[in-house]
Formats: structure tokens, C-alpha cells, sequence
């Protein structure tokens, strides 16, 4: 059997469920089912009924608590997408100043691999003029003998 469990100023509480219908009732409560729609039942012991108690005040209440958790929950949506945001935003710097640090090893590489190369040429280029040298030096000295 079910009963309907109001508190002592007999505001609805709760329905309850009686595992067996020889349980006795419990003191604050009724088989009278609260209509459906009733924002705030309070149950009439003498006509055994209940009626809305709710104010337009208590009604307005209720409806801001909702209204303000519905405004919560959009906040902290935003919340979350900024964070999401914030994170992303980290993520595509790190990315950027990893970039940053290849192009400059590879600057770097090239800029002493060019150096080398440079180098390479003016020994090369030393090299040459030693040996025009020596062979202009030999043909003077073929010269001068035949």
C-alpha cells in the first residue's frame, strides 16, 4: 500500500510504500493522493485534501532557483570552453616555439655548413694558386733550359 508522508505543519514530503497493508500507517500521512500541479501540497486533515499552499512569492522562488542553476550550468559551460581554449592556445605556442627552435638549429646548421663550405673554397682556392705557381715555376725552368 502507499501513503503519502506529510511534516508537521503537513507540507508533503514524500510517498512511501508499506511493505504490507496490515502495517499501521505512520502518524503524518494518508492515503490521499497530492493532485498533480500543486507547487507546494499541504494536506487538510479535517477535509481530508490536499490544497496548494504556494504563494505567487514561494512560486517565484522556486522558479529563479531553477532559473539561477540553469545559469550556473551555462557558466560553467563557458568555463569549460575557455579553459579548453586556454589549453589549446598553450598547446599551438608550445607547438610554434618547437618550430622556432628547429628553424634555428637548422639556420644554424646551414650557416656554419656554408662557412665551411667557404672555408673549404678559400683553401681550394689557395691550393690552386700554389700549384699555377709551381707549374708556371716549371715551365720557366723548361724554358730556361731548352
Amino acid at each position: 500500500m502507499q501513503v503519502f508522508l506529510y511534516d508537521d505543519n503537513f507540507y508533503f514530503l514524500r510517498p512511501k510504500i508499506l511493505a504490507s497493508p496490515e502495517i499501521q500507517m505512520p502518524d503524518n500521512s494518508t492515503t490521499v493522493k497530492p493532485p498533480d500541479g500543486l507547487w507546494r501540497p499541504q494536506f487538510d486533515k479535517a477535509n481530508n485534501v490536499w490544497h496548494e499552499s504556494a504563494d505567487q512569492e514561494y512560486k517565484d522562488i522556486q522558479k529563479n532557483k531553477y532559473q539561477n542553476e540553469f545559469e550556473s550550468n551555462t557558466v560553467m559551460e563557458q568555463l569549460v570552453t575557455l579553459r579548453q581554449q586556454l589549453a589549446d592556445e598553450k598547446l599551438a605556442r608550445k607547438q610554434a616555439e618547437k618550430a622556432q627552435n628547429t628553424l634555428g638549429i637548422q639556420l644554424t646548421t646551414e650557416v656554419l655548413a656554408r662557412k665551411e663550405a667557404e672555408d673549404l673554397n678559400q683553401s681550394l682556392g689557395e691550393q690552386m694558386a700554389i700549384l699555377k705557381l709551381d707549374v708556371l715555376s716549371l715551365k720557366g725552368e723548361m724554358t730556361s733550359e731548352s
